[in-house]
């Protein structure tokens, strides 16, 4: 079961794909909204939220 602060791998977008992230809150859609643990961007240091369906993502660490 998925819960704020699980851990996961960013599988989908691209140009996220690899980047590690924590679950933040679900969406009424179903979807979560999960914020990246390092900024994909090069030249940028603002912290990224994503939307994600739970097939764009793997969990690491289910605490």
């Amino acid at each position: 079961m998925l819960k704020v602060g699980t851990l996961i791998r960013v599988i989908y977008p691209q140009y996220a794909a690899g980047v590690q992230g924590r679950i933040q809150a679900r969406e009424e859609s179903g979807r979560w909204i999960v914020k990246l643990e390092e900024n994909p961007i090069n030249w940028s240091n603002e912290p990224i939220l994503l939307s994600l369906d739970e097939s764009d993502f793997e969990v690491i660490d289910p605490n």
